[in-house]
């Protein structure tokens, strides 16, 4: 592409260049024209002295006319009466006989042979007709010389054009292309960059005012960047977990809380918030404030990978233009109320629970104690009978004590400190643990155990984590069968998971194994010994550890409980 400095040289070049060559033409003509009736009105002149001279010397007229140095035809009544002796004009040999005829039927005649640079003239006088003709080079030295001074002018003239159009290019052209430059830097957020001011007067504001714009743009965008930090920093530090969404329903701001809670893989921003929180409820709210313009507020519960239910006040606040015109989008706050959610059923179900559960052993403690009493302590056999089911029943509400103690402790103390643990040796130390309880029923323990696998917790609760689920996988798989312990790393942290070949849970029954005291098979539960606390006491551990629990099974193809640990 041609630059505008070689397109102006280009352009002025040329309509200089074309400039003279019609001014060339144009004084070429008129000089032909001026010249040509100058040459006119000299040959009427000299006609008009010949015939003066003819009309008073008629008898020395040769010797008259000879003297003129031109080719002469002079007639009388249509008898020539001198001629001359030497002609030198071509003209005058091929169009004499004519300018005659035309001087006698038109008065006068006129003609130019360029090519020659001969003129002819002839003119009647009464009975008189003359016809003059001569050589002039006066046209063709004219015209030379207006050629060689136009192509002389510009010689000189070009290369003034050439510094004309260089000072443009330095003193305009150079300085916009800067200003042009600078302004798609501006364009492209550098709004540090600046232009060195010119000392052109016209050019001089144009520079002035792009420096004053470029500050001004870098006053905002510094105010813009101070204004968005404090909001990130205000959304950061909120505790419940806050989004921004647009009219569209796609999310443009989602804070930390929120990342924890429900997206760790934080890829939340720039999706629709039904593909990402597909909740009916929520969505519901948002499509009311939508259209009324109104803050709407709910309690929600929402489900967590299916497993981990926690409750949430939700608020959907609507977020209007300054004049309140227009809809921007809507602000929806969900604030964490699980813990008053379950300490407010806890207190309704815990002595329900708790008597539930201390019925049966302490019935059958007070039973047999009552029938020893009534005599049979007399028999050996029987007294030790009814006491080793006394020391079982005593044991088994030992348990469910301990279990309700170590699970208060848990949901008491939201974090709990932590190391760097091997979970490689915790595992082996799990397997070895229910190694025991796993032969009596023929069950093979899979050790699919990495090495060296390190993460930050507590060493006594992540042993009880695996020790709980082995144990449960042990109490629910059939004889003979198989239970796979996986602990590895994985990119983002650490992944458990226990595999068995047991009975399945069904996906109703997915969300409540988790609960306190509930139980897939109850008879199976009581007999093995369990409390129905062991993966209530899990999924708080794991909870306590900012980790996550799940659970997948199908019913008669075995369960599979994974817990993830994040890395800090």
């Amino acid at each position: 592409m041609i630059k505008f400095y070689n397109k102006l040289l280009i352009i002025l070049t040329t309509v200089t260049v074309v400039s003279f060559l019609i001014l060339g033409f144009f004084l070429h003509n008129s000089s032909y024209d001026l010249i040509s009736k100058q040459q006119q009105k000299s040959l009427k002149t000299e006609s008009k002295n010949i015939y003066d001279i003819a009309k008073k010397n008629p008898k020395n007229i040769d010797e008259i006319l000879d003297v003129f140095n031109q080719d002469i035809i002079l007639e009388k009544n249509d008898k020539m009466i001198y001629h001359s002796n030497n002609v030198d004009t071509k003209l005058f040999k091929n169009e004499k006989e004519q300018a005659l005829s035309d001087a006698k039927t038109f008065d006068e005649y006129f003609a130019v042979d360029k090519t020659d640079s001969e003129v002819m003239f002839a003119k009647k006088y009464g009975d008189y007709t003359i016809a003059i003709a001569k050589h002039t080079d006066t046209i063709s030295i004219i015209q030379k010389d207006i050629w060689k001074y136009l192509l002389l002018v510009l010689f000189f003239t070009l290369p003034l054009i050439y510094f004309v159009v260089r000072y443009i290019n330095t003193s305009y052209i150079h300085p916009i292309k800067e200003v042009t430059y600078a302004t798609k830097l501006l364009a492209s957020g550098k709004y540090r960059v600046r232009v060195p001011e010119s000392n052109v007067k016209e050019t001089k504001e144009l520079f002035i005012n792009t420096n004053e714009l470029a500050r001004t743009l870098d006053d905002l965008n510094n105010e813009q960047k101070l204004q968005r930090n404090r909001l990130e920093t205000t959304l950061e530090n909120i505790p419940s977990a806050t989004l921004m969404v647009d009219r569209e329903g796609v999310i443009v701001i989602a804070n930390k809380t929120y990342h924890d809670l429900f997206d760790r893989v934080r890829n939340a921003e720039g999706q629709l918030f039904k593909d990402v929180m597909p909740n009916v409820e929520i969505t519901q709210m948002m499509n009311e404030a939508l259209k009324l313009e109104k803050p709407m507020f709910e309690q929600v519960e929402l489900y967590i990978n299916n497993v981990h239910n926690k409750f949430f006040e939700v608020s959907v606040i609507p977020v209007l233009s300054r004049k309140k015109r227009n809809l921007l989008g809507l602000v929806v706050v969900m604030h964490d109320i699980t813990k008053l959610k379950k300490l407010e059923h806890m207190r309704k179900d815990f002595v329900a629970n708790v008597s539930h559960e201390l019925r049966t052993p302490i019935t059958s403690i007070k039973g047999f104690a009552e029938t020893l009493l009534d005599g049979a302590k007399n028999d050996p056999e029987s007294l030790d009978m009814f006491l080793n089911i006394m020391l079982d029943e005593s044991n088994r509400i030992q348990s469910l004590v301990q279990d309700l103690l170590d699970l208060s402790k848990i949901e008491q103390n939201d974090e709990i400190p932590k190391e760097p643990i091997s979970l490689t040796e915790i595992a082996e130390h799990s397997i070895n643990t229910v190694s025991t309880v796993a032969t009596k029923k023929d069950i093979e323990l899979v050790n699919k155990i990495e090495q060296n696998v390190v993460s930050l917790g507590d060493k006594d609760k992540m042993t009880q984590v695996m020790i709980n689920l082995l144990s449960n996988a042990i109490s629910y798989s059939p004889r003979s069968s198989q239970i796979i312990l996986t602990v590895k790393d994985v990119g983002d942290g650490q992944i458990i998971s226990v595999q068995d070949n047991g009975i399945g849970i069904s996906e109703d029954e997915q969300k409540r194994i988790f609960e306190r005291f509930y139980r897939v098979d109850k008879a199976r539960s009581r007999d093995s010994g369990g409390t129905g606390l062991g993966l209530s006491i899990t999924k708080h551990i794991i909870e306590a550890h900012n980790g996550q629990i799940k659970v997948e099974s199908e019913v008669g193809q075995g369960s599979h409980f994974i817990v993830k640990l994040f890395n800090e």
